[in-house]
């Protein structure tokens, strides 16, 4: 994983990323596979394939802010409940990953599913930022 996110880093770097942190560029990367699937993916294929990207580059992006909350000055102070809280939301998000698509045994599900964990893992990206990161 960490050398995915380390690939991920030079590939947005390289290409002259705008924002000033890397999981800036991933949301944004993902914002732009979400318009271009809703405005023209041709074919269910296509559709399943960028919401499974859309869906690693979320754990990327819940990763390196989790990696920036481990590495923060004051960490060891919050290190119990955090881990607690993490705990927990890895149990709902295993939980979650397992509920049924409206759509199982379709050719949608896949896409279906990989939406709705997308959207998943941003609450608790939003969570992590709002609850965690740079708390002392």
């Amino acid at each position: 994983m960490k050398q995915i996110i380390f690939s991920a880093a030079i590939l947005l770097a390289a290409a002259g990323c705008s924002c000033t942190l890397p999981e800036d560029e991933l949301s944004a990367t993902r914002d732009k596979l979400a318009h271009y699937m809703q405005h023209d993916a041709a074919t269910q294929s296509e559709m399943s394939i960028m919401s499974d990207y859309m869906l690693q580059l979320a754990n990327m992006e819940k990763y390196l802010i989790e990696y920036r909350i481990w590495n923060q000055d004051g960490y060891e102070k919050i290190e119990k409940a955090f881990r607690e809280d993490c705990a927990e939301w890895e149990k709902l998000a295993e939980k979650e990953a397992k509920t049924p698509s409206e759509f199982q045994g379709g050719s949608l599900a896949p896409c279906d599913h990989n939406l709705r964990m997308t959207g998943f893992i941003q609450e608790r990206i939003d969570e992590l930022k709002a609850k965690w990161l740079n708390k002392k």
